[in-house]
């Protein structure tokens, strides 16, 4: 252990010294600040990470395009995350970058250059990436921002100070706004996705068994997720399938289906059997989206699921490894967030989670 701290340590160290090499080869600060308003401004926001965080990011994403109508914002996203913004009216154009495919570092670098940016963000809000530093040199882009205050300040052009008293990722990230002017406390910051009316009817036909029709009664919805991430995330099988048997016999007349990522099918599958639930697989992200969109009450480990929630207002009981939750937790929506006592999620028992999806059922129940 003792061992793994100190290469923890020198991996840290030479990554702060990277930074300052690379932050040296940008080009000098203008002197003037931005005039948004005077010509078009064509900007770049870097988010080419997890889906998650480009769920949590949405918000802000449209609140720097509306600040003025003579910016067009494009978004650099990942192959995973990119389709949380289709159908956004507030993004230009969305650039899809692989970092795990080496061909592709040179048509990204043409394909920046060619758009020839005015501006670009750097997304990462609470410790800078080496990865989006390179990218912010490679766009060629005049205005570089950023939250100040950090190891990289001498890479930005235009530093905004850090929010101090946020709590949730979304409310450190709005920062980011002000450096176009925006008000910070005149914006809802909860996150959007946008949907296309097909895919909703699509999913509704899914929760009605393919064969309702629009004149039946429509019963309650609850969408379980079983997958996050490394194993730690993963709260056993047995559990998730004593909390579907709880809501069955507290109130059958509950829709459940069960979701999870294509690699655990075969778990999903087996949860939905022995809880009395029925499995969907979810061939795309989008559909797993518009399955939350159309649900009434969502339950997940912690993942991008349960931003999607936030973003679709859903109520939603969360289930967290200590210490994530105040940053990640949900965001503008009732519900619960569970957090275990270590960072293992199998320290949390069942009891907890059903008083909470209790709640939320009474909750449904009575706006009825």
């Amino acid at each position: 252990m003792a061992v793994y701290f100190r290469m923890k340590h020198l991996e840290q160290a030479w990554n702060r010294l990277f930074i300052r090499m690379v932050g040296r080869l940008m080009p000098a600060a203008p002197s003037e600040h931005p005039d948004w308003s005077a010509a078009p401004h064509r900007v770049l926001y870097l988010r080419h990470d997890k889906i998650g965080d480009m769920i949590v990011s949405t918000s802000l994403i449209n609140a720097i395009a509306r600040s003025y109508p003579t910016i067009t914002l494009d978004v650099l996203a990942s192959p995973a995350n990119a389709p949380v913004l289709l159908g956004n009216p507030n993004v230009s154009s969305v650039i899809i970058w692989d970092k795990t495919r080496p061909g592709g570092y040179g048509r990204l670098l043409r394909e920046l250059r060619r758009a020839r940016y005015d501006a670009v963000i750097d997304c990462m809000i609470l410790a800078p990436s080496t990865t989006t530093l390179l990218l912010m040199l490679a766009s060629g882009a005049k205005h570089r921002i950023g939250v100040g205050g950090r190891i990289n300040d001498y890479a930005l052009t235009v530093r905004v100070p850090p929010a101090r008293s946020a709590v949730h990722h979304i409310e450190h990230s709005a920062v980011l706004a002000t450096a176009f002017g925006v008000d910070t406390n005149a914006v809802d910051w909860r996150p959007v996705i946008y949907f296309a009316e097909d895919e909703l009817a699509r999913v509704n036909q899914v929760w009605n068994g393919n064969h309702a029709t629009a004149a039946e009664p429509r019963c309650r919805r609850l969408l379980l997720n079983v997958s996050a991430g490394p194993g730690r995330i993963r709260w056993p099988d047995a559990r998730y399938i004593a909390t579907l048997r709880h809501v069955r016999r507290r109130s059958p007349d509950v829709t459940i289906l069960v979701i999870g990522a294509p690699d655990d099918s075969e778990r999903a599958r087996g949860i939905a059997e022995g809880g009395g639930a029925e499995y969907v697989p979810t061939s795309t992200l989008r559909v797993a989206l518009a399955l939350v969109a159309t649900a009434d009450i969502v339950f997940t480990p912690d993942t991008a699921i349960a931003h999607a929630a936030s973003a679709c207002g859903k109520p939603a009981v969360v289930l967290f490894e200590k210490g994530k939750e105040a940053l990640w937790g949900r965001y503008g929506i009732p519900g619960h967030d569970i957090v275990s006592e270590d960072k293992m999620l199998s320290s949390i028992t069942v009891e907890p989670v059903l008083a909470a999806l209790d709640d939320l059922l009474e909750l449904g129940h009575d706006a009825r």
